[in-house]
């Protein structure tokens, strides 16, 4: 029975909660709420996931199940008839386990060598500005902005943005990174590309790592806009298309031009909320990881 409660569980949150929200309109105008959203269906399905596969070892006559009572019994000869069957499953479901594994791990490694191989270049050719002080330069004439996952100095910037900006544009990208930074973009982006790696076919977490990216922008984009006005924010926008952004890096201007239209376009409507995340919506947003950590102390209670 706790293994069906799981099941179904994961088959809800993994194949039938992303897709609903996918389709959703309201994430265009609440990017903030969304990107916490999907954040939580993530970890809800991965801690039904782990249940699951907890439960394949431990469902009495599973292996971990009969060793746990050899230990308690000391019976060597103590077996059940399903204990071969369990076994086999067990294994089979533990290699699929460290397979899978392996390929998100693997992924994670190659983020981290590229970024850190990408912090080392910047580190050669970067100057320290007296102000702002979270602000490293770097000499390049098209306008560029980024951030970077590190401590010191995180924002990069090249001097051919402060000839392309005015002081009110310069602060509005100034924030937008610093929202980047504030919320852990560059964490939570790293997090699903390892999952997706790891798990490239449940809905969830295809669709995640397709639909954050972009969540993100316009999350930031949103912070940069109460702050600094939404106008500052999309004429920035505008010119900072000018110039890729770096893979390891959040820039305001990242993304195709699409997406960057479809930013531009947002600010310019009004579509920004009043207030990023509520606490109401934040204390709604508890119900995806707290269902699936239930799901999960059920599947575990009524397997015992």
């Amino acid at each position: 029975m706790g293994i069906v409660t799981a099941l179904v569980a994961a088959y809800l949150l993994g194949w039938q909660a992303g897709p609903v929200l996918s389709r959703a309109a309201w994430p265009w105008r609440r990017p903030a709420v969304a990107v916490a959203l999907w954040a939580s269906l993530l970890a809800a399905f991965l801690a039904v996931l782990a249940t699951l596969i907890t439960l394949t070892f431990a469902l009495p006559p599973g292996p971990l199940h009969t060793w746990v009572e050899h230990l308690r019994s000391c019976v060597p000869g103590h077996t059940h008839s399903g204990e071969y069957v369990t076994l086999a499953v067990a294994l089979l479901v533990g290699a699929a386990v460290a397979r899978l594994s392996h390929r998100g791990l693997a992924r994670a490694r190659r983020t981290a060598a590229d970024r850190k191989r990408h912090h080392e270049m910047v580190r050669l050719v970067e100057t320290h500005p007296a102000d702002p002080a979270d602000v490293c330069l770097i000499a390049y004439d098209l306008p560029l902005v980024y951030c970077l996952a590190r401590r010191h100095r995180p924002i990069v910037m090249t001097t051919g943005t402060l000839s392309h900006l005015d002081t009110a544009q310069l602060e509005a990208v100034l924030e937008h990174e610093r929202a980047h930074l504030r919320h852990r973009h560059h964490f939570l982006l790293g997090a699903v590309d390892t999952v997706h790696a790891a798990l490239p076919w449940p809905p969830v977490v295809r669709l995640a790592a397709k639909a954050l990216p972009e969540l993100v922008e316009m999350a930031a984009d949103d912070a940069a806009a109460h702050r600094c006005g939404a106008a500052n924010v999309a004429q920035a926008l505008q010119r900072l298309a000018l110039a890729p952004c770096a893979d390891e890096g959040l820039a305001i201007g990242a993304g195709a031009q699409r997406r960057l239209d479809r930013r531009i376009e947002r600010l310019e409507s009004g579509a920004c909320p009043p207030r990023v995340v509520g606490w109401r919506a934040e204390i709604a947003l508890l119900a995806a990881p707290l269902c699936g950590v239930g799901a999960a102390v059920l599947g575990v209670l009524l397997s015992c």
